[in-house]
């Protein structure tokens, strides 16, 4: 018989569990915890799963190249510009009840889209899902956070890090699949998201608990006014310049001018206000600040390295749409691995930094690799560097929104974690606007491209979207560098001798 000796000069073979961590053995709580990953997935997958279905969808209904951009972009922006301000939502109301309106405005959104006659309504609908996608998103970090204290959020985080990039990355593969539906095809992608939005707000209702102790406050509607107008306006010129809009024109001018103008008079009135949809001065603390910086940057990879590794394969390549999708399960999976592992160790050791700074490095190297794309790339090149940025973005997505929780009361949980997402969103949003023109410079009109050159031209505009996601990519890991060794606390919140925000 052999047994384990645990005392002076020898250390036991496994570390003591993380106070509470009883809690995570609670069949309950990861029920909830389901919900909130099936609310997440749905809104998530949303996103990507039209990026094989586009040539389809422009086919059917006469959509134009800008048009082709800008069905992804105006769901990104209506979700970053309206995620701080669902976040604050949940904050003063009730976060369920929040949750479940969002869930409303997606519903409402999706259906729309499945019905939509031409491009323009399309985008139109698009926008209304895309303002229900975001409740998705900070609602159900800001659930999370009310069900679990952040030493054992880590480990939640894990799952939910998986159902967010898995679902984004996934997403290219699931709308391959519903194109090829008889009669329905493309419109399947909206519609089905119907059905299980809607039994998902049913079970949000019978299983989540209801907010105890709401804040007190109001909802920063001008705020959110001015940002929408800013942000808005800023990525418009961002696809309108070049062919249909010179850059050094006046109009030009005028437009970037006001829109800058704009977001200056929003940060000015973020900064002042007291119930502020972004609030600045939460971030004005070292830790917050710098995930808000480095969830910036990651953002930018999280579309580039679906949807511009999908057209590359399917329009640089020649590759059908299905099999497109295919290649890019190795990526899901490295984020499925990744994001549980870092999750499990994050929860038992408490750490977080060292994790974030293989994750956004992992990033970097994985965007650099894509940068030397060309017609003939060998596919397992490409396979492999797409999952270099799954695996990173599985250590980091969720744990900057931890990390920022972890020195946040919990009073003001669901606007700090709504900023972090914003600025997320935000990144995602803007690397869309960046990357299509950046695309559309390449390939003006594919229609008017011959066939030989199209695979020589897709690969050097990828090439030039994955050096400008490498270099936005290393400012993210210079933040993550600058990050403070952090514990994170096993208390639901901060001791009252505690600043509202640690530095």
């Amino acid at each position: 018989m052999s047994s384990r000796y645990s005392g002076p000069g020898r250390q036991s073979a496994r570390p003591p569990a993380p106070p509470g961590a009883a809690r995570l053995r609670d069949r309950r709580l990861w029920v909830q915890i389901g919900v909130l990953t099936l609310v997440q997935f749905v809104g998530m997958m949303s996103g990507t799963i039209i990026a094989t279905a586009l040539p389809a969808i422009t086919a059917e209904i006469h959509g134009t190249t800008l048009h082709y951009t800008w069905m992804f972009v105006t769901t990104a922006l209506a979700s970053a510009v309206t995620t701080p301000l669902w976040g604050r939502l949940g904050d003063i109301f009730d976060a369920k009840t929040v949750l479940q309106w969002s869930l409303g405005f997606y519903t409402a959104g999706a259906l729309l889209c499945g019905l939509a006659p031409s491009a323009d309504l399309l985008i139109a609908a698009r926008v209304v899902q895309g303002i229900g996608i975001g409740g998705h998103i900070a609602l159900t970090q800001s659930l999370a956070a009310r069900l679990v204290v952040p030493r054992l959020r880590a480990q939640v985080n894990g799952v939910m890090a998986v159902s967010q990039i898995v679902a984004t990355i996934s997403g290219p593969l699931v709308g391959a699949l519903l194109v090829g539906v008889p009669l329905v095809g493309w419109r399947l992608c909206f519609l089905l998201g119907v059905p299980v939005a809607v039994i998902a707000s049913i079970v949000v209702q019978i299983v989540l608990p209801r907010a105890t102790a709401p804040a007190e406050g109001r909802v920063d509607y001008l705020g959110a006014v001015l940002l929408v107008i800013g942000l808005t306006g800023l990525l418009g010129w961002i696809s309108f310049v070049g062919d249909e809009l010179p850059l050094l024109s006046a109009a030009s001018v005028l437009w970037v001018s006001t829109s800058v103008l704009v977001l200056a008079v929003a940060a000015w009135w973020e900064w002042r206000a007291i119930d502020a949809i972004v609030p600045l001065r939460a971030l004005a603390g070292r830790v917050p600040a710098l995930a808000a910086v480095a969830s910036l940057c990651v953002g930018v990879s999280m579309f580039g390295g679906t949807i511009f590794v999908t057209q590359y394969l399917q329009l640089g390549r020649g590759l059908d749409a299905l099999t497109a999708g295919v290649l890019l399960m190795p990526m899901a999976v490295a984020t499925f691995i990744s994001a549980l592992l870092i999750g499990r160790l994050s929860t038992r050791t408490g750490r977080i930094r060292r994790y974030l700074l293989v994750g956004v490095t992992l990033v970097v190297l994985g965007n650099a690799a894509l940068i030397v794309l060309t017609a003939t790339t060998p596919l397992w090149w490409v396979i492999a560097a797409s999952s270099l940025i799954g695996a990173g973005l599985g250590m980091t997505v969720t744990n900057l929104v931890l990390l920022a929780q972890n020195a946040t009361r919990m009073r003001d949980t669901g606007a700090v974690s709504g900023t972090i997402i914003f600025c997320r969103t935000l990144g995602s949003t803007v690397g869309l606007a960046v990357f299509g023109a950046i695309v559309a410079s390449f390939v003006p009109a594919v229609d008017e491209v011959a066939a030989a050159a199209l695979g020589s031209l897709y690969a050097s505009a990828s090439s030039s979207v994955f050096l400008v996601a490498t270099a936005i990519s290393l400012v993210g890991l210079v933040a993550v560098i600058l990050l403070p060794s952090v514990t994170l606390r096993s208390t639901a919140d901060l001791p009252e001798s505690v600043p509202a925000v640690a530095a």
